[in-house]
C-alpha cells in the first residue's frame, strides 16, 4: 500500500492539506542527535490531533501507522497530540525497564534496518472525528490489502 492510497482513505475524516517532513538518518550521527530529533518535530508538527505515517524513503514501504489524541467522556479530545506522541515515550525496556523515548526508538529503527531517511506524514482530524477510528480504518485498509501490518505495528 502506498502513501497516496493512505491519504485517499484518510481524506474525508481529515483537513488538508496532508503535510510531510523528512528525519535523515545522519541527523542522529551529530552529538546533539536526540535534541536535534526533537526540534524538528516541535518546529514541523503542531500540537494537533489525527493519525502519523512512517514512510521509508528510499523503498516507499510505509513502516508506522499511529494516532494521537483520544476521545474523553465529556466528547473533548485528550491532551496527548501528535507533537507530543512523537516526542514522548514509547514505553519501557524489558530489560533495563527504563523508558524508552521515541528519539532513540528512531534513531535504532533508522540504524538496525539501513534506512537513511524517513518521511513523518501529519494528518489532522477533522473537529468530529475520532482520530483511534482513522488510525483503525488505515490499519483495517493496509491488512487487507497487504495480509500484515506495517513493519512497526505490532498489533491490531
Amino acid at each position: 500500500m502506498t502513501i497516496e492510497e493512505i491519504k485517499k482513505i484518510a481524506q474525508p475524516y481529515v483537513e488538508e492539506p496532508v503535510y510531510s517532513f523528512e528525519i535523515e538518518k545522519e541527523l542522529f550521527e551529530d552529538p546533539n542527535g536526540r535534541a536535534n530529533y526533537n526540534l524538528k518535530i516541535k518546529e514541523n508538527v503542531q500540537n494537533v490531533f489525527g493519525v502519523y505515517v512512517w514512510v521509508d524513503n528510499l523503498t516507499n514501504q510505509i513502516i508506522y501507522i499511529g494516532m494521537a489524541g483520544k476521545i474523553k467522556n465529556n466528547g473533548e479530545l485528550g491532551s496527548h497530540s501528535i507533537k507530543n506522541r512523537l516526542t514522548a515515550s514509547r514505553g519501557k525496556d524489558r530489560l533495563t525497564k527504563k523508558d524508552i523515548l521515541t528519539n532513540d526508538y528512531v534513531k535504532d529503527f533508522m540504524q538496525t534496518e539501513n534506512i537513511n531517511s524517513l518521511s513523518f506524514y501529519i494528518m489532522i482530524s477533522k473537529k468530529e472525528e475520532p482520530p483511534a477510528f482513522i488510525e483503525a480504518l488505515l490499519l483495517y485498509k493496509y491488512y487487507k490489502k497487504e495480509k500484515r501490518l506495517p513493519k512497526l505495528n505490532n498489533s491490531f
